[in-house]
C-alpha cells in the first residue's frame, strides 16, 4: 500500500471507530472491496430509514414543485438532463443545493456544452478528466452524490441503516482525500488503477 492508501485507509478507520488488519487490507482492490470491508465490522439499526429513499422523495418534491415536473415522471433512472434545461441550469442547481441545505456535485463546462475539453486544470495543470457530465447521470444518481458530499451530515456512522449508508461514505471519503469528483467515483472502480490512487 501506498502512502496515499494508507492515508484513505486511516480516514476510514476512524469515521467509523473500526480497525482493519494488514491482512484485510491488502484484500482491498476496489471501492465496493472497502465497503464490503467496513460492512463486517460495523453495527446497523434497522430501525432507521433509508437516505436514499428519503433524498429521492426530497429531490422529486423540488422537480415538482420549483419545475413543474410531472410527478410520475419523477422516477430513480431518469436523467436530470431530461428534467433541467440547459439554459436554467446554473440556476436551477443553486436553488436546489438551497433546497437540499446540501452541496451537490460541482457542474463543469462539459454540463453545458458536451462538446468541450473533459479535463479539469488548474494553473495548467491536469487534475482529473471528466467521462461524461453530471447532467448526464440520474435522479437516483444524484441522490447517491449528494449522500456521499455530505456523509457527515446525513448518515450517523454508529446509526447506519444498511451497506448502501457505508458505500456512500467511503465513496465520500475518497473524493475528499483524493479530489476525484464524487460522480467519477463508481463501487467497481480499482482504488489503484481507475482511482490512481497509491
Amino acid at each position: 500500500m501506498g502512502l496515499d492508501s494508507v492515508t484513505l485507509l486511516v480516514d476510514v478507520e476512524k469515521h467509523f471507530d473500526i480497525s482493519i488488519p494488514n491482512a484485510e487490507a491488502e484484500k482491498i482492490y476496489t471501492v465496493q472491496d472497502f465497503a464490503d470491508c467496513v460492512f463486517t465490522k460495523v453495527t446497523f439499526n434497522p430501525t432507521q430509514k433509508c437516505k436514499s429513499q428519503i433524498l429521492f422523495h426530497r429531490l422529486r418534491s423540488f422537480f415538482v414543485d420549483n419545475l413543474k415536473a410531472d410527478r410520475e415522471r419523477i422516477t430513480l433512472d431518469r436523467n436530470l438532463n431530461e428534467l433541467i434545461q440547459t439554459e436554467d441550469l446554473k440556476e436551477t442547481w443553486r436553488q436546489l443545493e438551497e433546497f437540499l441545505d446540501a452541496k451537490l456535485p460541482g457542474l463543469s463546462q462539459l454540463d453545458f456544452d458536451p462538446t468541450i475539453g473533459k479535463e479539469i486544470r488548474f494553473f495548467g495543470l491536469k487534475f482529473w478528466t471528466r467521462k461524461k457530465p453530471v447532467t448526464n447521470g440520474t435522479i437516483g444518481d444524484l441522490a447517491n452524490w449528494t449522500l456521499s458530499l455530505n456523509h457527515d451530515k446525513f448518515i450517523d456512522p454508529k446509526n447506519l441503516c444498511g451497506k448502501s449508508d457505508i458505500e456512500r461514505i467511503i465513496t465520500g471519503i475518497i473524493s475528499e482525500s483524493c479530489g476525484i469528483p464524487v460522480d467519477e467515483i463508481k463501487l467497481q472502480h480499482s482504488i489503484t488503477n481507475d482511482l490512481g490512487i497509491d
